[in-house]
């Protein structure tokens, strides 16, 4: 299928020009009609950020509720999202979050495994009966980071660095958010300038590694754009 490439065009000039209900209208009919992944991640992103208003999450939730049984990644991460958050008229939900994040994660979305890595190394669902679990957090974190998700990187490179809710491990810290640098995460190389400042020592092999596991991740969505 080919997509409409100006119409994506226009919607990110109109979303970096803040003209959110510009975007908004355009993005969705490229995601609802033409299925484009890329404007499935762009209303995933604008939802995240805060950028739609609560009858348009509403509208967004419906679509995406019922494209989730179609098996699309996207929509079954946006539907966790929404419920992590309590987004419109959504109840926050962790326990529903959690179930559609892993549904998300079999369809190859790794941003998931970070939300889900937050979930449970911060403890955000106790309240409702999730357990906190720090090396499951971790965990997940790290697969997502592996897999190529640079906010999972960037977020377990400063869990690793603070040290408040995992065991502080600088050469950890430095991997990842050089991982996380390498993919254009600008807070995370603003953060890795400041860990260089106040950590003097020797971090090649961290920096080495880095180097060659993003190289894996380029290699294999090189391969998935060729499939």
């Amino acid at each position: 299928m080919q997509f409409d490439n100006s119409r994506l065009d226009i919607a990110t000039l109109n979303l970096r020009k803040g003209r959110y209900d510009a975007a908004f209208e355009i993005f969705y009919d490229l995601a609802t009609i033409d299925l484009d992944q890329e404007a499935q991640f762009a209303l995933t992103k604008m939802c995240f950020d805060g950028h739609l208003d609560p009858e348009q999450i509403n509208k967004l939730f419906t679509w995406v509720n019922s494209n989730s049984s179609l098996g699309n990644g996207y929509a079954h991460f946006n539907v966790g999202l929404m419920h992590e958050r309590g987004m419109g008229e959504i109840k926050q939900d962790y326990k529903t979050a959690i179930e559609y994040y892993e549904k998300a994660i079999k369809e190859d979305v790794y941003d998931a495994y970070c939300n889900l890595g937050n979930i449970y190394a911060l403890g955000l669902g106790v309240e409702q009966g999730v357990p906190r679990d720090i090396f499951k957090g971790a965990a997940y974190l790290a697969k997502g980071a592996e897999e190529g998700s640079r906010q999972a990187a960037y977020t377990l490179g400063c869990l690793y660095e603070k040290g408040e809710y995992i065991p502080q491990d600088h050469k950890k810290a430095c991997y990842y958010l050089v991982l996380a640098t390498l993919q254009k995460h600008d807070q995370a190389h603003r953060v890795l300038i400041m860990f260089q400042h106040a950590n003097k020592g020797n971090y090649d092999k961290e920096f080495d590694a880095a180097e060659a596991q993003y190289g894996k991740i380029q290699n294999m969505r090189r391969l998935y754009r060729c499939l």
